[in-house]
Protein backbone atom coordinates (compact mmCIF):
# COMPACT_ATOMS: atom_id res chain seq x y z
CA UNK A 1 0.00 0.00 0.00
CA UNK A 2 1.87 2.98 -1.02
CA UNK A 3 0.39 7.35 -0.56
CA UNK A 4 0.62 9.52 -3.28
CA UNK A 5 3.77 10.97 -1.98
CA UNK A 6 5.36 7.55 -1.49
CA UNK A 7 4.28 6.32 -5.78
CA UNK A 8 5.89 9.57 -6.89
CA UNK A 9 9.15 8.76 -5.34
CA UNK A 10 8.84 5.80 -7.25
CA UNK A 11 7.66 7.26 -10.83
CA UNK A 12 10.61 9.53 -10.88
CA UNK A 13 13.23 6.65 -9.89
CA UNK A 14 12.30 4.81 -12.74
CA UNK A 15 12.30 8.04 -14.51
CA UNK A 16 15.56 8.83 -13.38
CA UNK A 17 14.86 12.21 -12.05
CA UNK A 18 14.78 11.77 -8.24
CA UNK A 19 15.65 15.71 -8.24
CA UNK A 20 12.53 16.56 -9.95
CA UNK A 21 14.61 18.22 -13.13
CA UNK A 22 12.93 17.63 -16.05
CA UNK A 23 9.70 16.68 -14.30
CA UNK A 24 7.84 19.07 -11.75
CA UNK A 25 6.11 16.84 -8.54
CA UNK A 26 2.84 18.22 -9.67
CA UNK A 27 3.38 16.94 -13.46
CA UNK A 28 4.18 13.58 -11.60
CA UNK A 29 0.72 13.83 -9.52
CA UNK A 30 -0.92 14.37 -12.41
CA UNK A 31 0.10 11.87 -14.81
CA UNK A 32 -0.18 9.23 -11.55
CA UNK A 33 -4.22 10.54 -11.89
CA UNK A 34 -4.28 10.09 -15.35
CA UNK A 35 -3.05 6.23 -14.82
CA UNK A 36 -5.62 5.97 -12.07
CA UNK A 37 -8.10 7.04 -14.71
CA UNK A 38 -7.09 4.94 -17.12
CA UNK A 39 -7.24 1.56 -14.91
CA UNK A 40 -11.08 2.88 -13.75
CA UNK A 41 -12.17 3.01 -17.58
CA UNK A 42 -10.66 0.02 -17.97
CA UNK A 43 -12.34 -1.36 -14.87
CA UNK A 44 -15.64 0.11 -15.65
CA UNK A 45 -15.74 -1.57 -19.13
CA UNK A 46 -14.53 -5.44 -18.32
CA UNK A 47 -16.18 -6.04 -14.90
CA UNK A 48 -17.62 -2.83 -12.75
CA UNK A 49 -19.39 -5.09 -10.23
CA UNK A 50 -16.05 -4.87 -8.49
CA UNK A 51 -16.22 -1.36 -8.43
CA UNK A 52 -17.63 0.04 -4.89
CA UNK A 53 -21.69 2.04 -5.11
CA UNK A 54 -21.14 5.78 -4.11
CA UNK A 55 -24.91 6.91 -3.02
CA UNK A 56 -26.76 10.19 -2.47
CA UNK A 57 -30.02 11.11 -1.10
CA UNK A 58 -32.30 14.37 -1.76
CA UNK A 59 -35.70 15.34 -1.55
CA UNK A 60 -37.89 15.74 -4.83
CA UNK A 61 -40.07 18.59 -5.17
CA UNK A 62 -43.44 18.04 -5.71
CA UNK A 63 -44.29 18.66 -9.54
CA UNK A 64 -40.17 18.26 -10.74
CA UNK A 65 -40.24 16.55 -13.77
CA UNK A 66 -36.42 16.03 -13.99
CA UNK A 67 -33.14 16.83 -12.56
CA UNK A 68 -29.73 17.09 -13.67
CA UNK A 69 -27.67 14.79 -11.74
CA UNK A 70 -24.08 17.13 -12.33
CA UNK A 71 -25.42 20.44 -10.41
CA UNK A 72 -27.04 20.71 -7.25
CA UNK A 73 -26.44 21.08 -3.18
CA UNK A 74 -28.00 18.37 -2.28
CA UNK A 75 -31.55 19.27 -2.30
CA UNK A 76 -32.27 17.78 -5.77
CA UNK A 77 -29.54 15.96 -7.79
CA UNK A 78 -25.58 16.35 -7.86
CA UNK A 79 -24.22 13.31 -7.91
CA UNK A 80 -20.50 15.41 -7.29
CA UNK A 81 -19.00 13.92 -10.46
CA UNK A 82 -20.20 14.17 -14.80
CA UNK A 83 -18.98 10.59 -15.22
CA UNK A 84 -21.41 8.18 -13.57
CA UNK A 85 -23.04 4.73 -14.29
CA UNK A 86 -26.24 4.35 -12.22
CA UNK A 87 -27.24 1.12 -11.31
CA UNK A 88 -30.32 1.83 -8.79
CA UNK A 89 -32.92 4.41 -8.06
CA UNK A 90 -35.33 4.03 -5.12
CA UNK A 91 -38.39 6.28 -3.23
CA UNK A 92 -39.47 6.64 -0.05
CA UNK A 93 -43.42 7.77 0.14
CA UNK A 94 -42.31 10.80 2.54
CA UNK A 95 -38.75 12.64 2.80
CA UNK A 96 -38.74 11.41 6.50
CA UNK A 97 -35.47 9.54 7.29
CA UNK A 98 -35.38 5.91 6.17
CA UNK A 99 -36.29 3.63 8.60
CA UNK A 100 -38.51 0.08 9.06
CA UNK A 101 -41.95 1.83 8.47
CA UNK A 102 -39.85 4.44 5.43
CA UNK A 103 -37.68 1.79 3.24
CA UNK A 104 -36.76 2.90 -0.21
CA UNK A 105 -38.57 1.00 -2.72
CA UNK A 106 -36.98 0.25 -6.09
CA UNK A 107 -37.83 1.76 -9.05
CA UNK A 108 -37.81 -0.10 -12.55
CA UNK A 109 -36.17 1.75 -15.80
CA UNK A 110 -38.04 2.76 -18.52
CA UNK A 111 -36.33 3.94 -21.74
CA UNK A 112 -36.50 7.73 -22.13
CA UNK A 113 -38.87 7.81 -25.08
CA UNK A 114 -41.61 6.37 -22.12
CA UNK A 115 -41.68 8.86 -20.09
CA UNK A 116 -44.71 10.70 -20.05
CA UNK A 117 -46.44 8.36 -22.64
CA UNK A 118 -50.13 9.56 -23.20
CA UNK A 119 -52.89 9.98 -25.68
CA UNK A 120 -56.61 9.65 -25.97
CA UNK A 121 -56.42 6.15 -28.57
CA UNK A 122 -53.13 5.20 -26.79
CA UNK A 123 -51.87 4.14 -23.55
CA UNK A 124 -50.30 6.51 -20.56
CA UNK A 125 -47.44 3.77 -20.75
CA UNK A 126 -46.90 -0.03 -20.34
CA UNK A 127 -48.64 -0.70 -16.96
CA UNK A 128 -51.48 1.85 -17.33
CA UNK A 129 -54.35 -0.59 -17.83
CA UNK A 130 -54.44 -2.72 -14.95
CA UNK A 131 -53.28 0.23 -12.73
CA UNK A 132 -53.82 3.38 -13.66
CA UNK A 133 -56.66 5.91 -13.90
CA UNK A 134 -58.05 8.03 -17.14
CA UNK A 135 -60.47 10.78 -17.71
CA UNK A 136 -63.27 7.76 -18.62
CA UNK A 137 -63.06 6.36 -15.48
CA UNK A 138 -64.03 8.88 -13.66
CA UNK A 139 -60.27 9.69 -11.83
CA UNK A 140 -59.78 13.07 -11.06
CA UNK A 141 -56.95 13.26 -13.42
CA UNK A 142 -55.19 10.79 -16.13
CA UNK A 143 -52.40 10.28 -13.51
CA UNK A 144 -54.61 8.87 -11.03
CA UNK A 145 -53.77 5.64 -9.35
CA UNK A 146 -56.82 2.64 -9.35
CA UNK A 147 -55.71 -0.03 -6.87
CA UNK A 148 -56.32 -3.67 -8.57
CA UNK A 149 -59.51 -4.43 -8.08
CA UNK A 150 -61.30 -1.56 -6.26
CA UNK A 151 -61.88 0.40 -9.66
CA UNK A 152 -61.46 3.42 -7.46
CA UNK A 153 -59.19 6.09 -8.13
CA UNK A 154 -57.04 8.11 -5.87
CA UNK A 155 -54.51 10.58 -5.98
CA UNK A 156 -50.45 10.22 -7.66
CA UNK A 157 -48.83 9.92 -4.07
CA UNK A 158 -46.74 6.85 -3.02
CA UNK A 159 -47.91 2.90 -2.91
CA UNK A 160 -44.80 1.27 -1.64
CA UNK A 161 -45.53 -2.64 -1.73
CA UNK A 162 -48.09 -2.58 -4.53
CA UNK A 163 -48.35 -5.05 -7.17
CA UNK A 164 -47.82 -2.25 -9.48
CA UNK A 165 -44.69 -0.44 -10.19
CA UNK A 166 -46.13 3.49 -10.22
CA UNK A 167 -43.13 5.32 -10.82
CA UNK A 168 -40.27 4.54 -13.16
CA UNK A 169 -37.06 6.24 -13.78
CA UNK A 170 -35.15 6.98 -17.24
CA UNK A 171 -31.75 9.07 -17.91
CA UNK A 172 -31.10 11.03 -20.95
CA UNK A 173 -27.75 12.47 -20.73
CA UNK A 174 -26.89 13.82 -17.14
CA UNK A 175 -30.64 14.48 -16.74
CA UNK A 176 -32.49 11.74 -14.82
CA UNK A 177 -36.70 11.95 -15.57
CA UNK A 178 -39.62 10.41 -13.09
CA UNK A 179 -42.70 9.48 -14.57
CA UNK A 180 -45.45 10.25 -13.16
CA UNK A 181 -44.89 13.64 -11.90
CA UNK A 182 -44.93 13.12 -8.09
CA UNK A 183 -47.42 15.65 -6.82
CA UNK A 184 -46.09 14.99 -3.09
CA UNK A 185 -43.01 16.00 -2.07
CA UNK A 186 -40.81 12.07 -2.19
CA UNK A 187 -37.13 11.07 -1.08
CA UNK A 188 -34.90 9.78 -3.63
CA UNK A 189 -31.80 7.40 -3.56
CA UNK A 190 -29.30 6.93 -6.03
CA UNK A 191 -26.92 4.48 -5.99
CA UNK A 192 -24.29 4.75 -8.78
CA UNK A 193 -20.10 3.94 -9.29
CA UNK A 194 -18.39 7.05 -9.75
CA UNK A 195 -14.58 7.32 -10.97
CA UNK A 196 -11.40 7.39 -8.66
CA UNK A 197 -11.40 10.68 -6.93
CA UNK A 198 -8.36 13.10 -8.01
CA UNK A 199 -5.76 12.64 -5.75
CA UNK A 200 -4.64 15.91 -4.65
CA UNK A 201 -2.43 15.38 -0.84
CA UNK A 202 -0.75 12.48 0.23
CA UNK A 203 -3.05 10.01 0.97
CA UNK A 204 -3.53 6.42 0.22
CA UNK A 205 -3.07 5.59 -3.56
CA UNK A 206 -6.58 3.44 -3.20
CA UNK A 207 -8.14 4.16 0.05
CA UNK A 208 -10.23 1.43 1.98
CA UNK A 209 -13.07 1.34 -0.76
CA UNK A 210 -10.83 0.41 -3.30
CA UNK A 211 -8.40 -1.56 -1.24
CA UNK A 212 -8.80 -4.87 -3.41
CA UNK A 213 -6.72 -2.68 -6.45
CA UNK A 214 -3.56 -2.18 -4.19
CA UNK A 215 -2.27 -5.29 -5.35
CA UNK A 216 -2.32 -3.71 -8.61
CA UNK A 217 -0.37 -0.45 -8.17
CA UNK A 218 2.69 -1.01 -10.27
CA UNK A 219 0.16 -0.83 -12.84
CA UNK A 220 -0.90 3.08 -11.71
CA UNK A 221 3.34 3.82 -11.60
CA UNK A 222 4.14 2.04 -14.72
CA UNK A 223 0.92 3.60 -16.27
CA UNK A 224 2.76 7.68 -14.90
CA UNK A 225 5.61 6.71 -16.19
CA UNK A 226 4.54 6.06 -20.14
CA UNK A 227 2.30 9.10 -19.28
CA UNK A 228 5.55 11.49 -18.29
CA UNK A 229 7.51 9.57 -21.26
CA UNK A 230 4.97 10.44 -24.18
CA UNK A 231 4.64 6.42 -25.21
CA UNK A 232 6.94 7.49 -27.89
CA UNK A 233 9.30 4.68 -27.63
CA UNK A 234 6.31 2.09 -26.64
CA UNK A 235 7.52 -0.61 -29.31
CA UNK A 236 10.41 -1.30 -27.64
CA UNK A 237 10.60 0.67 -24.32
CA UNK A 238 11.43 -2.40 -21.05
CA UNK A 239 8.74 0.00 -19.23
CA UNK A 240 6.14 -0.98 -21.80
CA UNK A 241 6.98 -4.57 -21.58
CA UNK A 242 6.32 -5.05 -17.87
CA UNK A 243 3.27 -2.54 -18.09
CA UNK A 244 1.57 -4.91 -20.90
CA UNK A 245 2.91 -7.93 -18.06
CA UNK A 246 1.11 -6.68 -15.67
CA UNK A 247 -1.59 -5.43 -17.54
CA UNK A 248 -2.01 -8.71 -18.76
CA UNK A 249 -2.48 -10.32 -15.12
CA UNK A 250 -4.45 -7.83 -13.99
CA UNK A 251 -7.33 -8.30 -17.31
CA UNK A 252 -7.33 -11.80 -16.03
CA UNK A 253 -7.90 -11.28 -12.27
CA UNK A 254 -10.70 -8.95 -13.09
CA UNK A 255 -12.23 -12.13 -15.96
CA UNK A 256 -12.47 -14.04 -12.82
CA UNK A 257 -13.39 -11.67 -10.04
CA UNK A 258 -16.94 -13.26 -10.15
CA UNK A 259 -15.97 -16.47 -9.23
CA UNK A 260 -14.11 -15.57 -6.60
CA UNK A 261 -17.32 -14.10 -4.72
CA UNK A 262 -18.49 -10.85 -6.87
CA UNK A 263 -21.01 -11.27 -8.81
CA UNK A 264 -22.12 -9.63 -11.56
CA UNK A 265 -25.05 -7.22 -11.97
CA UNK A 266 -28.04 -8.91 -13.94
CA UNK A 267 -30.76 -6.69 -16.07
CA UNK A 268 -32.35 -8.58 -18.42
CA UNK A 269 -32.22 -12.08 -16.82
CA UNK A 270 -31.37 -15.04 -14.36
Amino acid sequence: MATLAQLRTKVARRLEDVANAHWSTAELDDFINEARMDMWQMVRRLNPSVLPLSSNTWTWPANTRSANLTVGDGTIGGLGTTDFDIYLVSMTGTTASVGPDNLPVPLPRVPYEEINRGGVGGSLWHEDNNHYGSLVQGSPSPWGYDGVDSGVSTANTWHGGSKASVYAWALQGHQLFLTPVPRTDVQMHVEYIAPFSTLVADVDVFDNDNSMFRPWEAIIELGAVLAAKGRSDEGSDSIMQQWQYKMDLFTRWLEHREITGTPKVLVDGY
